[in-house]
């Protein structure tokens, strides 16, 4: 038998507490309290902090290695995402649960009316599995491809490289035992910390790709209404039954909205500012690196990073564009010269608090868009090349003074 569209959104719904049980925050038991498994995610984390510490510690103070510094920080972003994401998704369970039984309760109740509802949810359904099949390809061909680079550069170019660039204490990464160990502690690492963030992108991707639908949802709405409208009664003496019932459901679904796309903003506040922020710093050091030529990996980390800058700035245009679709459906999807006086000052006050409404941002500061995903990037190139101008005319500078010396000794 066929799937309902109730049960397909169970379904993803099923896979996202799966992903969250292996990090241990299945949240979306009502009955979930931290456990072992969480805690012991929350110390493996910690401990890569620490080794990351210590492996900054050995570059500045020993080795002086500047370069590998920038190697070092572009992995720390991604930790940082993950780590956020999970604490996130802790302190703030009753709201994820809240916007999953929100959807759910959607397509439970729109499942069972005409046509244009059905088609509008399984539109929705159908873009969030093509979306998580994406994300899960992204994921999995990044991580292979990181660790593949080791391998590869140790057969076809005999040379030691490594996955990562954190070291552990009291193991020599310069012998054959330590080489081993350390890739070994890397791919586990990295093995767990993409699964991590990909569960945690699953649930926020999920609740803001569904966001459209709501937009839809009030054109068939409107629709319904519009239909009564031009159906012959006059409004004015007989049209209090079914054309304010209607009214009503417009303006309680716009409210609904409101409501739900405010909980997204405050849940994800901290992490939209942290994921930025990181993606830009991971940004800035894989392309330092990638001129250098410190980092044989880092093309395909840069390729990982670009790709998430744009998919979440890629989901805040889309709340944009459903905001702008609210103002439309205010002005154009109802034939509103036909309603009551008191009804077309209900619309006026929808469309005017649908204007008010704004969209994702980063920090409460700058909003999250495409156009800022390209602001940044193109921040971070030139950044990047002022400083390889910079390091280049210091080392020319270096140059001319040894020149200079030899030239008066000799």
């Amino acid at each position: 038998m066929a799937k309902t569209l109730v049960q397909r959104y169970e379904a993803i719904v099923r896979l996202i507490k799966i992903c969250s049980a292996f990090c241990g925050a299945n949240i979306f038991n009502p009955t979930y309290m931290m456990n072992i498994l969480t805690w012991t995610v929350i110390i493996f984390i910690n401990l890569y902090f620490a080794f990351t510490g210590y492996t900054l510690y050995v570059n500045i103070y020993i080795e002086k290695d500047w370069p590998n510094i920038l190697q070092v920080l572009c992995c720390l972003g991604s930790a940082m995402q993950g780590y956020c994401k999970l604490l996130n998704a802790i302190g703030n369970k009753d709201n994820i649960r809240y916007l999953t039984d929100e959807l759910r309760e959607i397509y439970r109740k729109y499942d069972l009316k005409h046509t244009d509802y059905r088609c509008c949810l399984q539109k929705s359904i159908n873009t969030v599995n093509r979306f998580i099949k994406c994300m899960a390809i992204i994921h999995f061909s990044i991580t292979m491809s990181l660790i593949a680079v080791v391998p590869f550069h140790r057969v076809v170019f005999n040379e030691r490289i490594f996955v990562m660039q954190f070291l552990l204490p009291g193991i020599d990464p310069n012998t054959a035992y330590g080489y081993l160990v350390m890739n070994c502690m890397h791919c586990i690492c990295i093995l767990f910390g993409s699964f991590g963030n990909f569960a945690a992108d699953l649930c926020f991707f999920t609740i803001v790709s569904h966001v459209p639908l709501f937009k839809d949802l009030l054109r068939c709405k409107c629709q319904d209404l519009n239909d009564i409208l031009e159906g012959g009664k006059d409004v004015e003496q007989e049209g209090i039954g079914d054309c304010q019932i209607l009214l009503k459901d417009i303006f309680q679904w716009h409210q609904k909205y409101m409501i739900y796309i405010t909980t997204v903003k405050d849940n994800y506040f901290w992490v939209l500012i942290i994921e930025m922020g990181t993606v830009a710093l991971s940004l800035a050091s894989t392309l330092f690196c990638l001129i250098l030529g410190t980092w044989p990996g880092g093309l395909t980390y840069l390729a990982y990073c670009l790709m998430m800058l744009y998919i979440y700035c890629g989901l805040g245009t889309l709340v944009e564009v459903t905001n702008d679709g609210f103002i439309d459906s205010g002005y154009t999807d109802v034939i509103w010269y036909k309603l009551p006086m008191v009804e077309r000052k209900m619309i006026q006050m929808m469309v005017m608090m649908a204007q008010n409404t704004g969209g994702l941002t980063i920090g409460s500061v700058v909003p999250l868009t495409m156009n800022t995903g390209l602001q940044l990037t193109k921040a971070i190139y030139t950044m990047t090349m002022m400083l390889i101008i910079f390091l280049n005319k210091r080392h020319q500078k270096v140059s001319v003074k040894i020149r200079l010396i030899f030239f008066f000794k000799g």
